[in-house]
């Protein structure tokens, strides 16, 4: 696709607004990176990951270019991640086709470039809609009736769980996050079958899945990792006083909506994972106007943030 087709398609979708307003990356970087990948054979690194989430991609907002620039990084990554799993919250509120229609031109030079890109379920999500502008990534389900997927890399796979509940009322969202008994039991069964280290990542926070005492049940999950809250934190919840076993939980930064603002690296080494956060912005509710001085606040928040880790080992204390 040519840049001239591209924006038309974006003008057709009302994207080319949001695209070229508020802080939005030039769209001219993503064709070049495009146009650098065609050169010559792409390098990738099979044990490097990206995790985005939150994207609340909505036309003619700043969520779009917001994007933009994260797609931008990725493919100016040298070797270029093999995998980029977005945890839910694709769409905007109420998951309609046309979010999930400009989001697919914005992250379809992902795919281009050669990187599998996953995509998880969040509150904001619909599952119809979002099947009808990503068929193939809605058939390949591993859970009847849900979105689940598994990401395998050489040292540990990564599981997308779907904690999405939705709403008869396709003008209300359900906020909180739940995983069915269906997936529940699949999750049991795949994590106690498991030669590998596992990963558990969801929309939703470890309380809201209930699935503590699944993971600890098995020495396979070394870690879990979630959305939802638009903020970088990390945890280490126990499962009983007494014990060694605590898991390491991570929650992944919007984006572009609001909060803390950017992405996650995720480097599987030989006895570890390690996840980097890259933050570029931290606003709330929304950006500055163009020209506006950033509130000195919003200013520490990234400085404190930008670079933090989280590491996880594959190998979990004993009970």
């Amino acid at each position: 696709m040519d840049r001239r087709t591209f924006l038309g398609s974006l003008a057709a979708l009302g994207c080319q607004g949001a695209f070229l307003g508020l802080n939005a990356a030039p769209l001219s970087d993503i064709f070049n990176a495009k146009k650098s990948k065609r050169r010559g054979k792409a390098k990738f690194d099979d044990n490097l990951v990206v995790f985005i989430s939150d994207m609340h991609v909505l036309p003619n907002s700043h969520t779009p270019g917001r994007l933009v620039q994260v797609v931008n990084d990725i493919l100016a990554m040298n070797p270029l991640p093999r995998n980029v799993i977005g945890l839910g919250d694709l769409a905007n509120l109420y998951g309609h086709v046309e979010d999930y229609e400009c989001a697919k031109q914005i992250m379809q030079p992902l795919e281009d470039a050669g990187i599998n890109l996953t995509l998880g379920m969040g509150n904001h999500d619909r599952r119809n809609n979002f099947a009808k502008v990503f068929p193939e990534k809605a058939a390949a389900t591993l859970v009847k009736n849900r979105l689940v997927f598994r990401v395998a890399t050489p040292r540990a796979d990564i599981i997308v769980l779907d904690s999405l509940q939705e709403s008869p009322d396709l003008d209300k969202w359900i906020t909180p996050g739940a995983i069915d008994e269906e997936q529940m039991a699949w999750v049991r069964q795949t994590l106690q079958s498991s030669t590998k280290p596992v990963f558990l990542t969801a929309h939703h926070p470890l309380h809201e899945t209930k699935l503590t005492e699944v993971i600890h049940e098995s020495r396979a999950c070394c870690g879990y990792i979630h959305g939802h809250d638009h903020r970088w934190y990390t945890n280490w919840p126990i499962y009983k006083w007494g014990t060694r076993a605590v898991l390491r939980t991570l929650c992944l930064p919007s984006t572009g909506y609001w909060g803390d603002i950017g992405y996650t690296t995720f480097r599987l080494e030989a006895d570890r994972a390690t996840a980097t956060l890259h933050q570029s912005d931290f606003f709330f509710n929304n950006p500055v106007a163009e020209g506006e001085e950033k509130p000195l606040q919003w200013k520490l928040n990234i400085q404190d943030n930008e670079g933090q880790k989280c590491s996880f080992s594959y190998k979990r204390p004993e009970f």
